[in-house]
């Protein structure tokens, strides 16, 4: 489950950097955090996701 959540933090903050040199986003740093809460929770739903597979 860890390495789910890693990885989704490393993901989204990469893309919340890349969304903020694009010029979605007035702040580098704001875009860099929210893309890791988000890479966060779709890393944890993937995990249950996975974990809730396994179980059946």
């Amino acid at each position: 489950m860890r390495h789910f959540v890693l990885r989704g933090i490393m993901i989204g903050g990469s893309l919340g950097v890349l969304l903020a040199l694009a010029g979605f986003s007035d702040s580098l740093p704001r875009a860099f955090g929210v893309g890791m809460l988000g890479g966060a929770l779709a890393g944890l739903t993937l995990a249950l996701r996975r974990r809730k597979q396994r179980d059946r």
